[in-house]
């Protein structure tokens, strides 16, 4: 149900979700960012209603409008994670929002990408929280994820990223073969380490 104030947050509601750009980028022009920060439509914001109808390029007027990047949905999840949740153009709303300023280090938010990206977008968005500033050096557990799936090339991208295998390798559920990879890449890249050092 729709809870609008006025005739003109809801023709912006219908720019935003119709990806009107240019009436939106006219109609952005007459909202104050706490206008926009504030809620639209069912508690949405403005930001997270670009999100949830999966438009990126309404996301991107709004963020460059000023609405904070870093703030919280309706449902108390993060921005960056619900555009992470989005079943289409997921890393085009995840990229505008940081380099907006997101937090790339939001909890939760590379482990939400095993559980809602396609197995082909996977790295990819990894790659981009990565570009972003996000730190894996010291998070296991991406390892122990990344590993259960055993697909070797995304093993090697991790650790030569500068993830880490856990200490405890027992309990990791994947092949032994994988695991040997695995342990042979986090090997090769310590010594170019040490041989960046010399």
């Amino acid at each position: 149900m729709w809870k609008l104030f006025s005739g003109r947050q809801q023709k912006l509601a219908d720019a935003i979700t119709s990806a009107d750009l240019d009436k939106l980028a006219k109609l952005l022009a007459k909202f104050e960012i706490n206008e926009l920060d504030a809620p639209l439509y069912d508690n949405q914001s403005a930001v997270e209603l670009a999100i949830l109808n999966r438009q990126p390029k309404s996301l991107e007027l709004l963020l460059n409008r000023g609405c904070d990047a870093n703030a919280t949905a309706s449902c108390d999840t993060p921005l960056v994670l619900l555009a992470l949740q989005q079943p289409e153009n997921s890393l085009a709303l995840l990229t505008q929002l940081l380099r907006a300023g997101a937090d790339a280090n939001t909890t939760g938010l590379l482990s939400a990408c095993f559980s809602h990206c396609a197995e082909t977008a996977l790295m990819v968005h990894i790659s981009r929280l990565i570009e972003h500033g996000c730190h894996i050096s010291g998070d296991t557990d991406l390892m122990v994820q990344a590993l259960a799936t055993e697909r070797l090339e995304l093993i090697h991208f991790l650790i030569n990223s500068g993830a880490n295998l856990p200490a405890d390798t027992t309990s990791i559920n994947c092949s032994e073969e994988t695991l040997a990879y695995a342990k042979r890449c986090e090997d090769d890249r310590k010594v170019r380490e040490m041989m960046q050092q010399l």
